[in-house]
């Protein structure tokens, strides 16, 4: 017995039928394999520089081609989403990520490496899109939440990955051939996702809508979104969770390094340490969403972040410093899932719209936010400058204490109210 979907009671209107379950299977597991790409290529960066000869330097400049790219994608996302459905969306995205691998498999050449950059952030931007709006939509039409779980699964790939990486190019292994190999791991989901039928990219709307936060859907973009209150608050909140987030991606090895003079072994295992508890964080917060509420989930992350910057501020200590990254890593983790979840409401119809916006700030913060701590450190130091996650722990407690942040959870209760007594959603057997 399979559970199809279909929208409205009009059989002249109805959309062609899906499957939840399968749907949300593939969707998470293309994920998973996004996680899988992420965490390899991570790995492999340290590799490809010694393999191509390069710089620091050349290396950092151009893997700002990565954020920029998948910047400028997320920006067309309106444009793309005209011409191309999840589906084809979420298989491009694919396509570019295995490409991505591949041309780290084969490239002698740093002109390779730039191809492979601009690969990475194309096939991110696409995956991240398509998938966050099937998330959204699978919220929209069952009325659970699904963000923090999905979110768990990314990070427990790139977990996965860049210690089985590792672990193989540590063991005498190529880095060309590992990466060869998890292109072939990632290939049958890409496979799968020809196969099975994805809900439609936009249900029709009435002619008239209703006045409010979530009228005249029709023709959004990045700007109108903006006029929304509670849009505004959680993108900002998504800016200052993804600083904290790209920080600690860039830093926290040189920081253990430099700063409190350990071996480099200690500095990768904070920052794996780190991608781990942000994948317990967000299975946590998934809970916490679910019993407590988007507002004190935001403000337990808030109080998380803000102590973890300021422990790192103190820098005496190797093994508090690891602490206070694991404590960021739970803390922080729920952030921008959470804020998914209720930018979603503001345009439930045009959700794939909404996840591309909502990328945008990400993206843009990884762009931003290393750089800034980067500059602030020279100015100051290296324990001084996490001073920024101190300002982003207590700007998130702010922002959920306003009104938007209120009233999105005052109406995500009835929701929740709905999905305990009623499971069957809208299914038709």
């Amino acid at each position: 017995m399979t559970t199809e979907h279909q929208d409205g009671t009009d059989s002249a209107t109805a959309e062609p039928p899906w499957n939840l379950r399968a749907v949300t299977w593939l969707s998470g597991t293309q994920f998973f394999m996004f996680g899988i790409a992420i965490g390899v290529m991570t790995v492999a960066w340290a590799e490809v520089i010694r393999s191509l000869d390069l710089s620091d330097g050349f290396f950092g400049t151009a893997h700002l081609l990565l954020p920029v790219v998948g910047l400028l994608t997320l920006l067309a996302a309106k444009r793309i989403y005209r011409y191309l459905d999840h589906r084809w969306i979420g298989i491009y995205g694919q396509l570019a990520l295995i490409g991505l691998l591949v041309m780290l498999a084969v490239s002698d050449h740093f002109v390779g490496l730039l191809i492979a950059f601009v690969l990475a952030g194309l096939g991110s931007a696409l995956v991240d899109t398509a998938t966050n709006s099937v998330f959204m939509e699978i919220q929209a039409r069952g009325g659970r939440e699904v963000m923090n779980m999905m979110y768990a699964i990314n990070s427990g790939g790139t977990v996965i990955s860049a210690l089985g990486a590792g672990a193989l190019i540590s063991l005498g292994m190529d880095y060309r051939w590992v990466a060869v190999l998890f292109a072939v791991i990632m290939a049958p989901v890409l496979v799968a996702s020809f196969v099975i039928r994805y809900p439609p990219v936009n249900r029709d709307e009435p002619e008239e809508a209703p006045s409010g936060a979530e009228a005249a859907e029709g023709d959004i973009g990045l700007i109108k979104l903006m006029r929304n209150p509670l849009f505004r608050v959680v993108f900002v909140m998504t800016v200052l969770g993804i600083a904290v987030e790209s920080i600690v991606q860039v830093w926290s090895v040189i920081y253990v390094d430099q700063l409190l003079d350990a071996p480099i072994v200690y500095g990768g295992a904070a920052f794996a340490l780190f991608s781990l508890t942000m994948m317990i964080g967000r299975m946590i917060n998934a809970w916490l969403v679910a019993t407590l509420g988007i507002r004190r989930s935001f403000l337990i992350s808030a109080a998380g972040t803000a102590l973890s910057g300021v422990l790192l501020m103190a820098a005496f200590d190797l093994w508090l410093s690891v602490f206070a990254f694991l404590l960021m890593g739970i803390a922080v983790a729920g952030v921008q899932p959470t804020c998914l979840s209720a930018a979603a409401r503001v345009a439930p119809s045009r959700v794939n719209i909404v996840a591309a916006a909502m990328m945008v700030p990400a993206y843009a913060a990884f762009i931003a936010t290393p750089t800034a701590y980067g500059w602030l450190s020279d100015a100051t130091s290296l324990n001084t400058a996490m001073v920024l996650v101190v300002i982003a722990g207590v700007g998130i407690g702010v922002l959920a204490l306003g009104r938007p942040i209120a009233e999105a959870d005052r109406a995500a209760a009835p929701a929740a109210s709905a999905e305990s007594g009623d499971s069957t959603l809208t299914a038709q057997t």
